[in-house]
């Protein structure tokens, strides 16, 4: 199966292209001739596949689009409708238009597009979909199962305006059922990201996952003419469209044994276990600290002049110092954790090599330790706000005494007003009021089977950069209240 990419892409190139022209005879805007450009392109794409596929080439096509889940009113939408037309005219201009000639149906098979436990415009989206081809199950107020009834759109409706184009579509759509394909599957992208107002380019200027309050570098940078960015009263600040929220839990050290491999754990059994810091973070911070303090430096200054090469020496002990110290403070406002290597290699690191002509083994050895374990907290730091951001308030309180399981539910009223504005903020759309995860639940786990509750699923296409985060996707799904086929799927 073959698939055409973001065809919504060549709306932007459209309006790139013809931005200074003039609307033609007023009858379409700009916009609108960008969006008829753009299923004229996908049409032709479609003929392509409709060919390959009545030679035998492949066994069929489908699309996948971001622009599937951008509300109606932003300029990259893509309606689903539209590629069910196209597929439609495609299919009649490869096996003629005659309506009493058409034999068979569109090999349309797939549609893909984002979605995820913020962004949720995609499964409503699939859910559309799945009405329109009466194919998904719902559970009836009784508790049973029955099918959705297939969509009665397109009926002719003395209330509708019959020179509206959407209205046009629907009755075209209902008319060429025959020339569609019975069914169509729905597969959901990217559903461990979430991307604010869909990641169309959207984003504060700000220092992506270092501050919380200030779009201000850390104060280690100020000097460097680094402050020029607004500041913003917004938590989510922090998240934009190349650095946007994962839902990860992370495997964190909790110690070693001389000639052993570290012990890890999810950051979410650790955060209970051991504490909100792995447990040599602060040890190996002091550490660090005194190795860089520059005591025998000072110590000489009191007594004669220092070198240039000491004076050099003392000035990036105390740059490296102020860095550690601040990066430190700036622990907490952590939310990307993407950002915070990003912000490493391209700043503090040149700033290192920067400051210090060469470096000694042990010192150079104690700055990778340092980086090491502060990675780790900004790890725990950055999948604890991702919780709480999905949580919006709700917690489970062990009444004294109890085991566990007697957990009983609450709801922070304050915070749930927070994280709504957060919400609202980075452009996720109506406020669901958030979920409750159990604590014993990675955020990963949690993503996964919450899609694939939803029966207008088909599949969940993941990104995997390690065989393990496979074998992890794939023990999610066989966990999950599926069934075979869509395991398979």
């Amino acid at each position: 199966i073959s698939l055409a990419h973001n065809p919504e892409t060549q709306i932007a190139a459209y309006l790139l292209s013809n931005h200074q022209q003039e609307d033609d005879d007023g009858s379409k805007t700009l916009l609108e001739r960008a969006r008829d450009h753009m299923k004229q392109s996908l049409t032709s794409a479609f003929v392509g596949y409709e060919i390959a596929v009545k030679e035998g080439m492949i066994d069929g096509y489908g699309v996948d689009s971001n622009g599937l889940s951008l509300p109606e009113s932003h300029d990259m939408h893509f309606g689903w409708r539209d590629v069910l037309e196209c597929a439609v005219d495609a299919y009649l201009e490869v096996h003629g238009k005659d309506d009493n000639a058409i034999i068979g149906r569109s090999s349309l098979k797939v549609i893909r597009l984002p979605g995820n436990v913020l962004e949720m415009r995609g499964v409503e989206i699939a859910n559309e979909i799945c009405s329109f081809f009466g194919t998904c199950h719902n559970n009836n107020s009784d508790g049973g199962e029955g099918v959705c009834s297939t969509s009665e759109e397109g009926l002719p409706s003395f209330t509708e305006n019959q020179n509206d184009v959407d209205v046009q579509q629907k009755q075209k759509l209902r008319k060429m059922r025959n020339v569609l394909p019975k069914s169509v599957e729905v597969y959901v992208t990217r559903p461990l990201t979430a991307y604010p107002y869909g990641g169309t380019g959207w984003g504060p200027n700000s220092s992506p996952g270092l501050a919380e309050n200030s779009g201000a570098p850390p104060l280690f940078l100020q000097q460097q003419g680094s402050n020029n960015v607004s500041s913003s009263d917004s938590d989510g600040k922090n998240i934009d469209a190349t650095h946007p929220i994962r839902f990860l839990d992370y495997q964190i050290e909790t110690g070693s044994v001389p000639g052993q491999e570290p012990a890890l754990i999810w950051s979410n059994e650790h955060y209970h276990q051991y504490g909100h810091r792995p447990a040599a973070y602060q040890p190996i911070l002091n550490a660090v600290l005194s190795h860089f303090d520059a005591e025998a430096i000072l110590e000489a200054s009191r007594d004669r002049e220092l070198t240039m090469e000491e004076r050099e020496t003392l000035d990036g002990c105390k740059l490296l110092q102020g860095m550690l110290h601040d990066l430190d403070a700036s622990l907490d406002t952590m939310k990307s954790f993407a950002a915070y290597e990003e912000y490493l290699m391209n700043v503090a690191v040149p700033l290192i090599y920067g400051s210090f002509e060469e470096l000694d083994e042990e010192s150079a050895g104690m700055i990778q330790l340092f980086f090491r374990v502060h990675g780790m907290a900004v790890r725990m730091v950055v999948a604890r706000w991702t919780r709480d951001l999905l949580l919006a308030g709700w917690k489970r309180v062990e009444p004294s005494g109890g085991d566990g399981d007697d957990a009983v539910k609450t709801k922070d009223k304050h915070q749930e007003k927070e994280i709504a504005k957060v919400w609202k903020d980075l452009g996720f759309g109506d406020f669901a009021g958030g979920y409750d995860i159990a604590e014993d639940v990675t955020l990963q786990e949690f993503a996964l089977k919450q899609m694939l509750k939803d029966d207008a699923v088909q599949g969940l296409v993941i990104g995997c950069s390690r065989p393990e985060h496979v074998l992890e996707a794939m023990r999610t799904a066989d966990s999950s209240d599926l069934d075979e086929e869509q395991k398979d799927c």
